[in-house]
């Protein structure tokens, strides 16, 4: 099962598993980020993709810490949004902590890096956020010698309230565990109970003879087709965690070699791979860029645009290598063949 985290709203997705399907619950997609300053959005964003935790629990973390307040100072001088100590600082920060952008970045990193040191006390997602804002209170020592969140008041409190606050806007359909938990490494297949159509590289032109020495890229394949078999449409999943960079429901406007709605992520795990997923049906795209999604989260709908066979209903699949831009400039020539990545994680 993964979890889907869609602009700081979350909603439960049961990850496919080769050729299996997947459903998901709709979630309010702001769901806890009403009262966050403008300015610091992006830093949000960054703080929750880079850390696996959710915007809403580090939003409701700030609020807790010093109510968005960047001169905050405590009686036992933590400073800033994130309220840091300066030895914690010293190892976590970069730049200034009352710089409220800086110290949201700290909090990423310091977070990240606590989750790491407390999630093999428990292996419920829910459980290891709590553990991890334990740790961020009374330190992770604490968390680990109680073996749980620790017997001190203001810790209980500390995470009552925030997990509290991050959920407390989520709607009816929010059912289950709604913390969700990136940094699995897992993968799932792009288009569940589909078959390869074609692979990467070299193949026959697809089109006319004549179109096909206009564009050399026909026959020379920079990704993968998959296509469900008989009149339905597929859904495109998250082949992995990833961060949403583009995210078109049509043609991109001048482009049309992108042929109908198309999305690029970049890998939120390292190597930081970059994917692109095209001929989405139009209208179909359910993400949108700046959004940070797991595993097995639903896309768009399969669609019949393409130079495979006009009127079938097909996926193209690429990567990229790390490090590619991540707008929407075309840059084939420097593709990565995805079927060793596939098999690799079990995913073919």
């Amino acid at each position: 099962m993964a979890l889907t985290l869609i602009g700081g709203g979350l909603a439960l997705v049961i990850a496919a598993a080769g050729n299996n399907s997947a459903g998901a619950a709709t979630c309010a997609p702001d769901a806890g980020l009403e009262n966050v300053p403008e300015q610091y959005r992006q830093d949000l964003a960054d703080a929750a993709a880079h850390s696996g935790i959710s915007q809403s629990i580090l939003a409701a973390q700030i609020q807790q810490e010093s109510g968005w307040k960047e001169d905050a100072v405590s009686p036992r001088g933590a400073q800033g949004l994130a309220q840091f100590m300066p030895a914690t600082w010293a190892e976590y920060g970069q730049g200034d902590p009352f710089n409220g952008h800086d110290a949201i970045r700290a909090q990423g990193a310091y977070m990240k890096a606590l989750h790491s040191q407390v999630s093999s006390l428990s292996s419920d997602p829910k459980t290891r956020i709590q553990l991890t804002l334990a740790a961020y209170n009374a330190g992770p020592g604490a968390v680990r010698q109680h073996n749980g969140v620790p017997p001190y008041s203001e810790t209980q409190d500390y995470v009552r309230i925030i997990m509290a606050a991050a959920q407390g806007t989520y709607t009816a359909d929010c059912v289950g565990d709604f913390i969700g938990e990136l940094g699995t490494g897992e993968w799932t297949h792009p288009l569940p109970g589909s078959v390869l159509t074609s692979p990467f590289g070299p193949r026959p032109c697809p089109l006319t003879a004549a179109m096909c020495a206009q564009f050399p890229d026909l026959t020379n394949h920079r990704g993968i087709d998959f296509s469900t078999p008989g009149p339905g449409q597929g859904t495109f999943l998250a082949v992995a965690d990833m961060r949403i960079t583009v995210a078109e429901n049509q043609d991109h406007p001048g482009q049309a070699r992108y042929y109908g709605g198309w999305i690029k992520a970049e890998q939120v795990e390292e190597p930081h791979l970059v994917f692109e997923y095209h001929h989405c049906a139009t209208n179909s795209v359910q993400v949108k860029a700046g959004d940070t999604v797991a595993v097995g989260t639903p896309l768009c709908t399969e669609g019949d645009t393409g130079n495979a066979k006009r009127g079938a209903h097909h996926l193209h699949f690429q990567i990229m290598p790390p490090g590619t831009p991540l707008d929407d400039s075309y840059q084939a020539n420097k593709a990565i063949d995805p079927m060793p990545y596939l098999v690799s994680k079990g995913v073919l």
